[in-house]
């Protein structure tokens, strides 16, 4: 193999190893999204919950009162 061929060979691994890296970094970033957006609905979730208890709370309070 002569040095250029090398050198290309060498360049080309060199390529393939900097796309690799880039697409386990993309893959990282999806995956911190993915939780992140899980972690928003299950908060958006117990929010709703929170909401629901505190209607029926006060549907209470006013049928006592009445």
């Amino acid at each position: 193999m002569s040095k250029k061929e090398k050198k290309v060979k060498k360049v080309v691994k060199k390529e393939q190893k900097k796309e690799e890296l880039e697409e386990k970094e993309e893959l990282e970033e999806l995956e911190e999204l993915e939780e992140l957006e899980e972690l928003e609905e299950k908060e958006e979730l117990e929010e709703l919950e929170e909401l629901e208890e505190l209607e029926e709370l006060e549907e209470k309070e006013e049928l006592e009162n009445n």
